[in-house]
């Protein structure tokens, strides 16, 4: 049995992909910041694939400094206050980091 995607994964899938590829300064992605930005993968406990890597806040916002973006399939959680060892971290760790408000 063949499984159909649903447009929601479609549309987050485009929507990581775009958030891989923003930076502020309009530079191509390759000679990015971004691109240099460490990334962690983890799966949590139901089995699910994150990508974790540091983002700047957008142009638009009023603060300054990095997010912690969380990207699976199905969602994207963004964590403005994180610990700056987050890349050391257990994968239950960032599993419960990424609930934070």
């Amino acid at each position: 049995m063949t499984r159909k995607r649903s447009p929601l994964c479609d549309f987050i899938k485009v929507t990581v992909s775009c958030l891989h590829m923003h930076d502020s300064t309009n530079r191509s992605p390759s000679t990015s910041a971004a691109s240099t930005q460490p990334t962690r993968t983890f799966v949590d406990a139901d089995s699910v694939r994150w990508q974790v890597f540091e983002r700047a806040f957008a142009d638009y916002d009023r603060r300054t400094g990095l997010s912690l973006i969380f990207a699976s399939e199905s969602a994207v959680r963004r964590v403005r206050d994180y610990p700056e060892n987050w890349q050391a971290l257990s994968d239950e760790q960032l599993a419960e980091l990424s609930w934070k408000s």
